[in-house]
């Protein structure tokens, strides 16, 4: 899809914002907003983009007459404990002449305090993938299962956590000059209430935008959202024109949301302890390595002592010979079995973790 980016030398910057975070939307599948990304642009007039899909067009943009800007969507929810933000993105036009409708519908849940999210993608209408897709994050562990396909786990990778790629506000698009219309309650929260249009999104001559938006008095954090564009060609790319919708919520601020993972998901990370002279340890879901140069007697002591005391029961007796030493313990629905090898490079420790009826 070709971008049009108009140059203001006053507010170039927040432009730029703007109109990425349009892109985003417009260009929507499954990918998470982080991965739409505008090009690097320095000041002068001679700027030109590297990007041949990239079409500058300079002049002043007109943007909302109002005193309200909300560049960050996201702004305040780092500092709620938990919350559930749901956003419904769909549209109903035509491409190529032939009708077209879709909608997507994203369900986060937060707490922050242990963290641990979930997000759900529910989707219908003209769209070639229709299964659902769940992600998850729980103690160090992220989960996700799309469609009919089992459970998978992994390590949370820095940078692509759910907060960072996924946070259904982050789909949302920044604002700038929008009005003041009173306040009111949504949600059970206090809030400050603003109206746009397309020229708080800087779409004057390209988009019509009718758009309302709730923020709550207390934390600036958006409580409720609602963006409607109507637009040809100009606005979501050849032959497709129509109207998009964003309807976004928030709601059960600083109150507790619950989840449970799928039945068939693996086990997550392996929360024991060590000795104090682990090394080449690996943890990832499921299973925890280390090598020690204790002897076996003495790490066996170790987690005879040490897992009973973390509530673990142990299951059956410890089958000990000279190189190896096994154990199985339970908790609940889950079962941790230790297993200690000896060898000519020291003592090894695996511990699993996995589901006792299995």
């Amino acid at each position: 899809m070709t971008h049009l980016i108009y140059r203001s030398w006053t507010k170039v910057l927040l432009m730029l914002i703007l109109l990425f975070a349009a892109s985003a939307c417009l260009t929507l599948t499954d990918s998470s907003p982080s991965q739409t990304q505008a090009p690097e642009v320095t000041g002068g007039s001679s700027a030109v983009s590297q990007d041949p899909d990239v079409i500058i067009v300079e002049g002043d943009v007109a943007f909302g007459p109002g005193s309200f800007d909300l560049t960050e969507p996201a702004v305040g929810l780092s500092d709620l404990s938990s919350y559930k933000a749901t956003l419904i993105i769909s549209f109903d036009g035509t491409r190529d002449g032939q009708p077209e409708q879709w909608s997507r519908t994203y369900v986060m849940l937060a707490n922050l305090e242990p963290t641990s999210r979930q997000l759900t993608i529910e989707k219908a209408g003209d769209i070639s993938d229709l299964h659902p897709v769940f992600m998850a994050e729980v103690d160090g562990a992220a989960y996700e299962r799309r469609g009919e396909n089992a459970c998978a786990a992994s390590v949370i990778q820095e940078g692509i956590s759910l907060a960072e790629r996924w946070e259904p506000a982050g789909f949302l698009i920044g604002i700038i000059g929008a009005e003041a219309a009173g306040s009111e309650t949504v949600n059970g929260v206090a809030a400050d209430h603003y109206t746009f249009d397309e020229r708080a999104l800087g779409l004057l001559g390209i988009a019509q935008s009718t758009g309302e938006l709730w923020v709550a008095s207390d934390g600036s954090y958006i409580v409720k959202y609602v963006l409607t564009t109507a637009g040809n060609a100009d606005y979501f790319g050849e032959g497709i024109e129509g109207s998009l919708t964003l309807n976004y919520e928030l709601t059960s601020g600083n109150q507790p949301v619950t989840f449970e993972l799928p039945g068939d998901c693996p086990a997550g990370m392996v929360n024991a302890p060590q000795l104090s002279d682990a090394s080449n340890i690996q943890n990832m879901p499921g299973l925890l390595t280390y090598d020690t140069f204790s002897s076996l007697p003495d790490a066996a002591a170790f987690y005879q002592k040490q897992i009973p005391d973390l509530g673990w029961t142990l299951l059956g007796e410890p089958v000990i010979t000279e190189s190896t030493v096994l154990m199985d313990y339970t908790q609940g629905v889950q079962k941790i079995t230790v297993i200690i090898t000896t060898g000519d490079a020291g003592t090894k420790v695996h511990i699993i973790l996995g589901k006792s009826q299995e």
